[in-house]
Order: C-alpha cells, then sequence, then structure tokens
C-alpha cells in the first residue's frame, strides 16, 4: 500500500523518489544483462581469431554460418522480424507508446551475438539498446500487473539510456543518446533524470564487472583551438557529411535489394559475400579489419600514418556493414559509424599529419552526428570514451557541419521531425476519445428570432447546430456566426434552412488529423459527430479541443516530474 502511495503521488518530492527508484532498478538489471552480453560476444571473437588466423581458408564459412543462422531465427523463432536494437526502440516510442514486445527479445539477442560474434560487422549498442528497453518495458508491465501506470516512453528511454552508458561506459553519451535519438531536430526532455540515474547506475554496474578502462584510452589531448583547427573541423565536417549520405544510401540500397525474400537466404548471401571480403582483407592487409567490432581499426587510426589504407578501410566497413545489416544480420550500426569516422579522419589527417588524432576524434563525432542526428551524443561519445575534453569544441563545429550537410538522411529510419510526430499522434487518436456532448438536432424551419429565443439564449455550449429537414434528415450544420451574419431586423422572417452549410460530419472512429482535414475544407472550426451506423448525433469536436490535446502533450513532455501522477 505504501508504494502504491508513493507512485500514486503528485507532489515532487515523491515523483522524484519514485523515478531514482525505477531508474535505479533498470539501470542494475541493464548493467548486468549488457555485461553477460559483451562477455559472451568478446569470447566467440576471441576464439573465431584465433581459429582464423591457425586456419584462413574458415573465414567465408565463419559470418556465412554466423549470419544464415541469424537468418533463420529471424524466420523461425521471432514475430517481429523486421524490427530490432535502435529501430525497434523508436518503433515502440514513436508508435506503440513505450510498450516494446518481449516475446522476440531472447531470439534476438541469440541472433546478434551470432552476428557479431561470428565477425558480422555490426556493434554491441543495438542489442544493448534492445536490453535496456525491453527491461524498461517488463518494469511498466509488472507495475500494471499490480495496478500502478507509469510512462512506458519514458521507461523505455531510461531502459536505452542504460544500455548505451553501459556497453561503452560512458554514462553521459547515454544520457544524451537516449534524448536525441527520437527525433531529427529536438529532445525527448521528458526522460532526462531517469535516463541520467539510469546511465550511471549500469554503467558503475558494468566497470565492477569487466573494469572500468576507457574504450579508446590512447588519444593525446589536443591543445589550442585557433582559426588553422577551426578551419580544419569546418572542413572535415563537409567532407564527413557527404561520406555519411554515401553510407546512408549504401545501407538504403543493400536492404532494398534483399527486401522480400527470406532471412535465412539473405543470409546465406551476405555472409558468403562478408567472408570473401574479409578474406581479401587479410590476405592483402594481414587482419580482418572491417569485419566484427573492429575496435583495432580505430585503435590504429590515431597511430597508423597511413591515409590510403585508412581511407579503404572506410569504404571496406561501409560494405561490410551493409552487407550484414542489409541482410539478415542483427545489431548496431553505432560502433561502425565510429569506426568508418575515425577511419575517414585518419585518411584526412593528409592534410596535417601532426593533427592526426584531432582528425580522428572530430571524424568519429561528426560521422556519428551526421548519420544519427545526434550532435551532442557524438561530441560526448569521444570525450568520455578517449578521456579526453579537449576535442569538444572542434568536434562540435565539425559535428554541427556534418549534421546540417546531411539534411534528411539517417539511419535509424524511426527517428522523427518534431512536427511530423505531432500528426502522427492526433493520428493515433479516435474522434470518439475527444469529442463533447451532442448538440441539440434543430429544425430547418425555425426563424433566427425563435432560435435565439428558444435555444442560444438557454444554452451557449454549442456554437454549431446539425439542422434536420422536415422529414427529419439532417442536411448540414448552421453556426453561430451566420446567424450573426444576418441582420436582427430580418430575423423574424430568415430560417435557418436560408444558412444551411452542406458538411461531412465526422465519424467516431476516424482519427483527429482526418477530423481537422474536413474542418479545414469546410472552412469550420467545429463539426458534430455522426454514428454513421444509427444516424444518431453522438457528440461535437471542435479545433480548440485538439489544440488543447496537443499543448497537454507538450507540457507533458516538458515538465513531466510536475503533470504526471
Amino acid at each position: 500500500m505504501r508504494l502504491r502511495g508513493l507512485f500514486r503521488s503528485s507532489k515532487p518530492h515523491s515523483i522524484l523518489v519514485k523515478w531514482v527508484l525505477l531508474s535505479t532498478i533498470i539501470g542494475f538489471l541493464t548493467g548486468i544483462f549488457v555485461s553477460l552480453l559483451e562477455i559472451a560476444v568478446m569470447e566467440i571473437l576471441n576464439d573465431i581469431f584465433g581459429l582464423v588466423l591457425r586456419n584462413p581458408w574458415l573465414l567465408p564459412l565463419i559470418p556465412t554460418v554466423g549470419l544464415t543462422l541469424t537468418g533463420l531465427i529471424r524466420d523461425k523463432f521471432v514475430e517481429n522480424s523486421y524490427l530490432h536494437g535502435t529501430e525497434e526502440v523508436l518503433d515502440a516510442y514513436h508508435y506503440r507508446d513505450g510498450d516494446l514486445s518481449l516475446k522476440d527479445v531472447p531470439g534476438k539477442i541469440i541472433a546478434s551475438i551470432l552476428t557479431i560474434g561470428m565477425e558480422g560487422s555490426a556493434g554491441l549498442e543495438g542489442p544493448s539498446i534492445h536490453i535496456g528497453g525491453s527491461v524498461g518495458a517488463a518494469l511498466r508491465k509488472l507495475l500494471a500487473k499490480i495496478g500502478i501506470e507509469e510512462d512506458g516512453r519514458i521507461l523505455l528511454l531510461t531502459g536505452a539510456a542504460s544500455g548505451i552508458g553501459a556497453i561503452f561506459k560512458a554514462p553521459l553519451t547515454g544520457l544524451m543518446f537516449s534524448l536525441e535519438v527520437p527525433y531529427k531536430d529536438d529532445m525527448a526532455h521528458q526522460a532526462v533524470v531517469p535516463a541520467l540515474i539510469s546511465s550511471v547506475v549500469s554503467y558503475i554496474t558494468l566497470v565492477s564487472i569487466l573494469g572500468a578502462e576507457p574504450l579508446f584510452r590512447h588519444f593525446r589531448p589536443f591543445k589550442g583551438l585557433d582559426l588553422y583547427v577551426i578551419a580544419l573541423s569546418l572542413i572535415e565536417g563537409l567532407l564527413i557529411g557527404i561520406a555519411a549520405i554515401f553510407f546512408v544510401k549504401l545501407m538504403d540500397y543493400v536492404e532494398r535489394i534483399c527486401r522480400g525474400r527470406k532471412y535465412v537466404y539473405r543470409g546465406l548471401i551476405g555472409g558468403t559475400s562478408l567472408g570473401a571480403l574479409g578474406l581479401i582483407t587479410l590476405l592483402i592487409y594481414g587482419g580482418l579489419y572491417p569485419l566484427g567490432l573492429s575496435y583495432d581499426l580505430v585503435r590504429a587510426s590515431f597511430s597508423v600514418k597511413d591515409p590510403y589504407f585508412f581511407l579503404i578501410m572506410a569504404i571496406l566497413k561501409m560494405i561490410a556493414t551493409a552487407l550484414t545489416l542489409g541482410s539478415a544480420g542483427i545489431g548496431g550500426v553505432f560502433i561502425p559509424s565510429i569506426v568508418i569516422g575515425a577511419s575517414l579522419g585518419s585518411a584526412l589527417s593528409a592534410l596535417d599529419p601532426d593533427a592526426m588524432s584531432l582528425f580522428v576524434a572530430i571524424g568519429m563525432s561528426s560521422f556519428l552526428s551526421a548519420a544519427f542526428k545526434t550532435p551532442l551524443a557524438s561530441v560526448t561519445f569521444v570525450a568520455e570514451t578517449t578521456g579526453s575534453e579537449s576535442y569538444i569544441i572542434p568536434g562540435l563545429i565539425a559535428s554541427a557541419v556534418s549534421y546540417l550537410i546531411t539534411g534528411n538522411y539517417s539511419l535509424p529510419k524511426n527517428q522523427k521531425y518534431v512536427e511530423s510526430a505531432r500528426i502522427e499522434e492526433l493520428e493515433r487518436v479516435k474522434v470518439k476519445e475527444l469529442m463533447g456532448p451532442p448538440p441539440p438536432i434543430l429544425s430547418s424551419e425555425i426563424t433566427i428570432k425563435r432560435f435565439f429565443s428558444e435555444h442560444f439564449l438557454k444554452d451557449h455550449t454549442f456554437s454549431v447546430f446539425p439542422i434536420a429537414s422536415k422529414d427529419g434528415k439532417l442536411i448540414g450544420v448552421v453556426t453561430i456566426n451566420d446567424v450573426d451574419s444576418v441582420p436582427p431586423i430580418e430575423w423574424d422572417r430568415t430560417k435557418l434552412i436560408d444558412l444551411v452549410r452542406k458538411v461531412e460530419f465526422l465519424d467516431p472512429e476516424e482519427n483527429l488529423m482526418d477530423a481537422l482535414d474536413k474542418m479545414y475544407d469546410y472552412d469550420m472550426c467545429c463539426l458534430p459527430v455522426i454514428d454513421h451506423e444509427t444516424g444518431e448525433v453522438v457528440g461535437t469536436l471542435s479545433a480548440d479541443a485538439i489544440i488543447r490535446l496537443l499543448e497537454h502533450k507538450r507540457k507533458l513532455k516538458k515538465y513531466p516530474i510536475f503533470l504526471r501522477r
């Protein structure tokens, strides 16, 4: 009972305590599960790498087996095979009020381990976000069973933040990414406090198990910001933005040509192609650089001066990632984007070899910003994973340029502009959920004088009235503005039939966006709602009511602590 009282209290202190509790639970559980995921993948990768070095001829078989098995899982053992990782979390956030399906989670996590562990080019952040979002969704469902309703979208983003914060050992990146990634031009402000707490808790949990060493610890701090550095940042941001557009188009192209086929066949073809690419790279360059997580390529990018090599590696990493995720693989594209950005940055360091670390760092942040539309998370990621804040300003400059250059291009398909998200919100709400009480039906034969004396003066509630003919058939509407337009001297001899507007009435089952379209078409701010099966007027809907609904949703997003119970 005390728990229910805490969750239902509207006092700011109680709400804060509630979210601290929920966020801590989500962060702790996500940290444990993500630790297990990383251990499993790294063990498989280490074994596979040793096997390939001893038997190079096996390399073409390994990604083929991994992606074919992943395709089999997607075909046979998961219901929603199309979505996974970040895309599935965004889909649940925008379209299902944070309700993430839990039935497919085991199958998709196993598939991601097979994809990445068997040298598929994908990132661990995809399954990590999925794990965190699933923990948040599961907690929501558990609370609902005991009669406690919580905001599923906030819990979902809280889990996503903890997944990112844990896998990258970067809690601030987890916070910023989870807030930025739902929208191309705004942030999900409502989840700030819960996402911050959960990402910190998940980070502490993971580093307690796996250690706190930064992902890329060998970066040398960069000193000095002048016009020359700013110019280099602008140039790199421009070039990286163009490269990001090519990558997004390549991902779309491979996915498009694979679409319509069973995932098991897609995995067979994609895995074979990926294995061939890896074998060629191994024979020519002595490593599996484009395959797997490619962390070693990032570490080499700021110490090995070979621009042509890294340019080739960037292109091969794009191809490998498109083959992996465009065919049947399950995993993230955040880390591949970081690897591509680092490789391109190292290639561009040919402009000034002494500034190699600078080029690599801002290459990572600007490519990530362009590909995901997350400029703040991108810069934060570089600062946290390199252990140096000296790249923040140049990274912000380059990230802003690449963000603008890419325009509408981005890797997450379910990422929205704020305005389009609001339109989609209206499309998810039916007229019957917002309509007011039904107005009285008036006879077309009554005069304006009688209308005022018998109806309007007694009840000012309605501004639009449905009008019925002598035989009782609805023939249109009359508005207060229509009546006011008639001079009082003519009220005795003017009947409502003389003012009738022929309109299409609203249906209780249609959505609010369609209702607004009708109001616009007929230049009306309000329309009656009719049950078309019975012909009965069941309500009325005004544009003001829809605007108030949007305003209420906006306030809930901006001030959740004070408006949610």
